[in-house]
Parts: structure tokens; C-alpha cells; sequence
């Protein structure tokens, strides 16, 4: 009964309802317009053909275009001022003007570490256009000394995780796009109490949307009065606004500047199977230790110093010197994230570079496959040039809506040679690239609109690495437990083709 009193009257709740009734007045004031419609239809009409000019003419991902002509044609007015509306990433003038200034001081903090181009030209061989991509794009500077250390799963994780905080000395860095009350945050928590009255400096960033509906409205000011630095990112306002679009997905661990986390699991107990509501939760993450670190405690600071409206001296908490890991590869964290603050989708093109340079294989492990033209064309180019070609899936889904238009793309994939694996146990949530034993990414990438248009995201990108090995051997035993799909298997249902036909025309708006 109590939980059920909490869902009806949780924040949740109040939020839907202010955004219900918002949406309501919108279409009450649409429609009085439409009454006099036919009175203006030259002028609407005018309107509509305005609307499409500049929608051909804009610079967005071209899969997205399609549906805003549909709508504004469909719907002169309304579609017209939900294009309007939503059809570009608000992103507030004052965080805009803050961030530049940050990134420019982040730059120049590690400008003593992005001056060895010639060096990676030489040992990353036809791998540096990769690297040097990430650079160029993102300031994100590669790596070599660096251990990496990966995990197949949250419950391993989550113990070195455990290991490394208990470690810490100057200052721990958390940045999840969940955090929830149970057995792993709680147990997070109390060391983070126990590293405060150390004198070790703490901070956290939890996504406000995404923590909605598991932590109160004030919960970081609870963390803060136990000396816990936290900010919400992005603080939800019941306002229908395109600025609600735009959510920190990231997962990022940094402790002391040379110890750090990357990957899809969160601070909530189906990560480490403590509850399970999606049969086995299949999760991935890497453990980084040595200078690539750097890249993380840029990457958490940009985002946090944004939140917190303030600008600090970022070499404070850049390690000067790291051990010494030889022969350990070249990696290269880096972060993502929407325009106008970030001119690239730049996640989306470090997938599309490995899956071109592939020559032997490609193997991907994502819980969603909702991709636009440009990845699926890549996807079954590299199949039909003869690049064994792998995605593995959830056997079952978390959303069932979303999971039948991941499995709507299967038939044209396997069509041209494509291998897909769905994985029986459960959940896959695992965000992963591999390919030809040398190159990879594991990070917070969904193959989806969301998290390659919208999001703040991140990954690790890793050439030559044991955790690429690690890698590897874990995506041959999630095959032994999934069950390949053809073009029987991959078959839906009428109703199951109508909604994914529907949806598909629209996702890329979602």
C-alpha cells in the first residue's frame, strides 16, 4: 500500500500531470486557431512550405528529416510549433557561454599531453585515423601506459570498485545517470561518509530525469549536509521544453586522477542482480588506471562545473605522475554529447570508423538496435565485403515496445549477412565494438537516436589493450548462450510490423 500511495503521489506523478495539462492548453489554443483556419489557408500554407525549405536546408541527421516534414505537413500549425518546440536541442545561453569557457581551461590543462601526434602516427599504424578523429573532435587526448581491466559483469565490478574506493586518498568522483537506494548505493554511500571524515574529497552527479523515480526531489541536498559535493544535472522542471532532452548518460568512477571507471552499469541493484527483473542483467564496464585517466577527471568536471555554475583550477586534480604499464596499448576515453555544444556525433562516427576499417570481423553488444541509414548501410557493407559481421541482443527486453523495433531491423540485416544473436539468459546491456582483436570501444553507447543524437555520453576507446582480450572472450561465451536468429526467428506478427512500421517513422524524433 505504501508503495502504491508513493507512485500515485510521487514526483513522478506531479511531473506527468503539469506536462499533461501543459499539453492540453497547447492543443486548446491550436485548435481555436484551427477554427480559423480556412480564413488564413494561404497563409498557412505558406507556413508549412517555409517549414520544409528550412527543414532540407538544416544541418541534422538526415534520418530525422523525413518525420518533421510529416509532421508540420500533417499538422500545419500544431507540427509547426512542435518543430519549432522540439525539434532543436535547447541548450540555455549561460551554460553555453560556461561551458566554452571551462573546455578552454580544461584544454590548457592538458595541453602538455596532446603534443605527441607523431608519436601515435607511428606505433597506432592504420589505427591513428581512428584515434586522431577523437582529438580533433573532442580534445580527447590517447593514451599509452594506461592498465585496462574489464568486467562481464556488474557483480565484479562492483567489488574492485568497492576495493578502489576503500583506496582513496584525495578525492572520488561519481557520475551516474541512476543512482538508487539498495544494497549497492547504500553500501557505496556508507564508504563515501567514511572517505568525508577522512578529509578525502567527494563529489557526485546524478542525472535529474533519470533518477526521478528513484531518489527525492532534495535528495542532493540530504548528500550535501553530509559533506558530499552533489548536483543534479539538468534539474527537471515540469515545463514542456526541448531542454528536458538532453540527459547525462554517462557512468564515470574517478578516484585520485589515475584510477578510473567506464561502461553501462549503474548504482541500482539490477546491475549487480540483486533484483531481477529482466532475468540476468548482462553488464559491461572497463577499469582504466594511468594517464588515460586525465581524459575522465576533463570529462566529469565539464559537466559538473557547469551544474555546480562555477569554473575551477582543473590541474588540482590532475595526477602528475601515474606507474608504468608497458606495452599496455593506446586508449582513449572520450566524452559525446548534443549540438550546438558538441559539432559531431562524435560516438556515432568512432563506431562507423571501426566498422569500415574491419577487415577479419565486427562484433557489436548493444541492448537496443534502433540505427539510422548511415550505420545500418555501414553494417551491411562491411557483411557483404565479407567481414564477419556480429550483433548480440537482449533475449529479454526491458521495454518490449522498443525491443520489437530492434528486432524490425533484423530482417534487412540478415538479409545481407549480418549474424544476429539474441542472449536467452536475459538482459544485455552491455554497449560494445570490437573488431579484428585489436580495436574497440566499450562505453555508454545505445545504438539508438537517444544516445547518439541526444545524450551526454562516453566510452573508452582502445587499441592493442588486455581488456580488448577480455572483451572478446566474453562476447564468445555470450554467443554460447544466445540463440542465433534467422529469417524465420527474426519473423513478427501483423500487429508487431504495423507498430514497428509506425515507430520507425518517428524515432528518430524520440
Amino acid at each position: 500500500m505504501k508503495r502504491f500511495f508513493k507512485s500515485v503521489f510521487g514526483r513522478l506523478t506531479a511531473v506527468a500531470l503539469a506536462i499533461l495539462l501543459q499539453i492540453a492548453v497547447l492543443l486548446v489554443v491550436v485548435s481555436i486557431a484551427s477554427a480559423v483556419y480556412y480564413q488564413f489557408s494561404i497563409a498557412m500554407t505558406v507556413l508549412t512550405l517555409l517549414a520544409i525549405v528550412h527543414i532540407v536546408n538544416r544541418d541534422m541527421n538526415i534520418d530525422s528529416k523525413v518525420p518533421w516534414i510529416i509532421v508540420v505537413c500533417v499538422l500545419p500549425l500544431f507540427g509547426c510549433i512542435i518543430y519549432i518546440m522540439f525539434s532543436k536541442n535547447y541548450i540555455p545561453g549561460w551554460q553555453r557561454r560556461l561551458l566554452k569557457k571551462i573546455r578552454f581551461e580544461s584544454i590548457e590543462a592538458i595541453s602538455n599531453q596532446s603534443n605527441r601526434q607523431s608519436y601515435y602516427r607511428d606505433i597506432l599504424d592504420n589505427c591513428y585515423g581512428q584515434s586522431r578523429y577523437l582529438f580533433t573532435s573532442s580534445g580527447s587526448v590517447q593514451h599509452d601506459a594506461t592498465d585496462t581491466m574489464y568486467f562481464s559483469c556488474g557483480e565484479k565490478f562492483f567489488d574492485k570498485l568497492t576495493e578502489d574506493l576503500k583506496q582513496a586518498q584525495k578525492y572520488i568522483f561519481l557520475e551516474y545517470f541512476i543512482i538508487e537506494k539498495g544494497q549497492m548505493w547504500n553500501s557505496i554511500l556508507q564508504m563515501l561518509r567514511q572517505k568525508v571524515k577522512e578529509g578525502v574529497e567527494v563529489r557526485v552527479m546524478y542525472d535529474d530525469i533519470g533518477c526521478i523515480s528513484k531518489l527525492p526531489s532534495n535528495y542532493f541536498k540530504h548528500l550535501s549536509k553530509e559533506g558530499i559535493k552533489c548536483v543534479r544535472f539538468n534539474p527537471f522542471r515540469p515545463i514542456l521544453s526541448a531542454v528536458h532532452n538532453n540527459r547525462d548518460h554517462r557512468k564515470i568512477t574517478v578516484i585520485d586522477g589515475t584510477i578510473g571507471y567506464v561502461g553501462g552499469i549503474n548504482l541500482a541493484d539490477e546491475y549487480i542482480n540483486k533484483k531481477s527483473p529482466y532475468g540476468y542483467w548482462k553488464d559491461s564496464a572497463v577499469r582504466l588506471e594511468g594517464s588515460a585517466v586525465t581524459n575522465l577527471v576533463v570529462l566529469f568536471l565539464q559537466n559538473y562545473d557547469v551544474m555546480a555554475k562555477q569554473t575551477e583550477e582543473f590541474e588540482d586534480y590532475i595526477a602528475t605522475s601515474f606507474p608504468a604499464f608497458p606495452d599496455s596499448g593506446v586508449v582513449v576515453p572520450f566524452g559525446d554529447g548534443p549540438r550546438p555544444l558538441y559539432n559531431e556525433q562524435i560516438a556515432e562516427n568512432a563506431y562507423l570508423n571501426i566498422i569500415n576499417s574491419a577487415k577479419k570481423y565486427v562484433w557489436i553488444t548493444t541492448p537496443y538496435l534502433i540505427i539510422d541509414s548511415q550505420l545500418k548501410n555501414a553494417l551491411q557493407s562491411a557483411a557483404m565485403r565479407g567481414v564477419d559481421v556480429r550483433i548480440y541482443t537482449p533475449g529479454i527486453p526491458d521495454k518490449k515496445l522498443i525491443f520489437t523495433v530492434t528486432r524490425s531491423h533484423y530482417k534487412q540485416l540478415l538479409r545481407d549477412g549480418v549474424k544476429i544473436f539474441q542472449y536467452t539468459p536475459g538482459f544485455l546491456h552491455a554497449k560494445s565494438i570490437i573488431a579484428d582483436d585489436y580495436v574497440g570501444i566499450v562505453g555508454t553507447i545505445n545504438l539508438d537516436y537517444r544516445s547518439l543524437i541526444h545524450h551526454y555520453e562516453c566510452g573508452v576507446w582502445m587499441y592493442r589493450t588486455r581488456a580488448l582480450e577480455q572483451l572478446k572472450a566474453d562476447i564468445e561465451k555470450i554467443e554460447e548462450v544466445s540463440q542465433p536468429q534467422d529469417h524465420t526467428t527474426a519473423k513478427l506478427n501483423i500487429l508487431q510490423r504495423l507498430v514497428s512500421v509506425f515507430i520507425a517513422v518517428f524515432t528518430p524524433l524520440m
